[in-house]
C-alpha cells in the first residue's frame, strides 16, 4: 500500500536542512526541521527516488539508502550544484568551492597590493573563482550562490559596505548587488569576524554550542556572537566590534577616529610596532619566528596584548554569558603564549558568571572562507525541482 505523499512544505524543510547543515540522519532531520519522523521517512524515500538525496559521501544509484535504514546519514546529491566562499583579507583574496554535500571541491587564492581598490579586488576574485571552478571541473553555471567576507563593517539586508579605514578605494557604499554583478553569481556578504564565527559554528570548534563567542585575534580584533544559536549582527551590522572598545581615552589615534582602542594596543600591527626598536621592521612571520625562539621581548609584547584581549572578552562574557569562547586568527597559533594571558584575564574579570570554555578554532586559516560558504548555503533560495513537485 502506497504512503500518502508528504506535503510540499515538508520536502522544502528537509532540503533546506540538508543544504544548510550537511550530512544528517533521519532522526536529526526530524529534530532540526521539526517534522514528524514518519513524514521524514516518506520525504526521504521520495527524494532518494528522485536522485536528489543520497547517502553521505555521494553514493551511486545502486548504493542509495533505503527507507528502512534510519541510521544512515543523508546529504543532497553533490552533483546538484556548488557554492563559493570568497574571503577578502588584508592583502589576499581566497576562494573555496563546496558541493551541496558540504565537500570542499576546489580552492584558490591570490596576493593583493596594499589598500587594494574594490575594482581590483573584485576583478581578482572573479579570476580566482573562474580558475578554481575550471580546476574542479565545474562551470560557472554550477554555482547556486557565493558568500563574500570583507574585513570591515557590513549593514545586513540590504547588504551594504559601511565606511571603514580597513577598506578604502571604493568599497564604501558597495552593495551586495554590485558584488553580485562583478562575480556573476548571487551573493550574500558579511564581515570577516561574523563569518569566522559562522564557519566554526557549522563545522569547527563552535559546533553544538548555541551560546558562543568567537574572537578573531589578527590584524584587527573582532568578535562573532552566537546567542541562542543565532548569529547576532546588530541593528546596523556593528555587533562584536571589540577592537574598537576603549582601552585608554588618551591613547593613540585609531583608524576608526577614536583614541586608545583595543586594536591600537593589541592587534598584530600594534605588536609589530612595539617590537620595532629592538628588531626593526617586522612582518607577521618575523613575529612568529621570535615567539618560536622564545624571545623575551616578543613574549612580553604578545602576553600584554593577549591580556588586554582577555579583559575585553570578560566584558563580552559578563553581558552574554556564553558557554564557549573560540579564538581564531594568526595569534591563536601561538598556543599558551596567547591562551594563558587571555584565560587569566577572563578569570580575574568574569563575575558572577561561570567561566566559559576557552578553545582554539578547529578550521585552520579556512574558518572565514568556510563561514562564507555557510552563509551562501544558509541564505540561498535555491531548491531542486523536487521541492516544488506536486504532492
Amino acid at each position: 500500500m502506497s504512503s500518502k505523499p508528504a506535503p510540499r512544505s515538508s520536502r522544502e524543510l528537509v532540503l533546506r536542512a540538508l543544504r544548510e547543515r550537511g550530512a544528517m540522519s533521519r532522526a536529526e532531520l526530524a529534530r532540526y526541521a521539526r517534522v514528524a519522523p514518519s513524514t521524514i521517512s516518506t520525504v526521504v524515500q521520495e527524494l532518494v527516488a528522485d536522485g536528489v538525496v543520497v547517502g553521505s559521501g555521494g553514493l551511486h544509484a545502486a548504493q542509495r539508502p533505503r527507507a528502512g535504514r534510519p541510521g544512515l546519514r543523508l546529504t543532497l546529491n553533490p552533483g546538484s550544484g556548488a557554492v563559493a566562499g570568497v574571503e577578502f583579507a588584508y592583502r589576499r583574496v581566497r576562494v573555496l568551492l563546496c558541493d551541496l554535500a558540504h565537500n570542499v571541491v576546489g580552492s584558490g587564492e591570490r596576493e593583493l597590493p596594499d589598500a587594494y581598490t574594490s575594482t581590483a579586488g573584485l576583478a581578482a576574485a572573479r579570476q580566482v573563482l573562474g580558475e578554481s571552478l575550471a580546476a574542479a571541473g565545474l562551470t560557472h553555471g554550477a554555482l547556486i550562490g557565493a558568500g563574500v567576507s570583507l574585513p570591515g563593517p557590513i549593514r545586513h539586508r540590504p547588504d551594504v559596505v559601511k565606511p571603514s579605514a580597513i577598506l578604502p578605494g571604493g568599497w564604501h557604499g558597495l552593495t551586495g548587488h554590485d558584488i553580485q554583478e562583478a562575480l556573476g553569481v548571487p551573493v550574500s556578504i558579511d564581515n570577516d569576524s561574523n563569518l569566522a564565527a559562522l564557519g566554526e559554528h557549522v563545522w569547527g570548534a563552535g559546533q553544538g554550542c548555541d551560546d558562543c563567542v568567537t574572537v578573531k585575534f589578527h590584524y584587527g580584533i573582532g568578535c562573532g556572537l552566537f546567542v541562542n544559536g543565532t548569529l547576532v549582527r546588530g541593528a546596523a551590522g556593528g555587533a562584536g566590534e571589540i577592537g574598537h572598545t576603549t582601552v585608554d581615552e588618551r591613547g593613540p589615534l585609531c583608524r576608526c577616529g577614536k583614541r586608545g582602542c583595543l586594536d591600537s594596543y593589541a592587534a598584530i600591527p600594534a605588536m609589530l610596532d612595539a617590537l620595532r626598536p629592538q628588531h626593526g621592521r617586522l612582518a607577521l612571520p618575523g613575529l612568529m619566528a621570535l615567539l618560536a625562539e622564545r624571545d623575551p621581548g616578543a613574549i612580553r609584547v604578545v602576553s600584554d596584548a593577549a591580556e588586554l584581549v582577555g579583559r575585553q572578552l570578560a566584558v563580552v562574557c559578563n553581558l552574554l554569558a556564553p558557554a564557549r569562547v573560540v579564538v581564531v586568527g594568526a595569534m591563536a597559533e601561538s598556543g599558551e603564549l596567547v591562551f594563558g594571558p587571555i584565560r587569566t584575564a577572563m578569570q580575574r574579570n568574569i563575575a558572577p558568571n561561570e567561566l566559559p570554555g576557552l578553545v582554539p578554532g578547529a578550521l585552520g586559516n579556512r574558518h572565514t572562507a568556510l563561514g562564507a560558504v555557510a552563509l551562501a548555503l544558509g541564505e540561498s533560495d535555491w531548491l531542486p525541482a523536487a521541492a516544488t513537485r506536486a504532492g
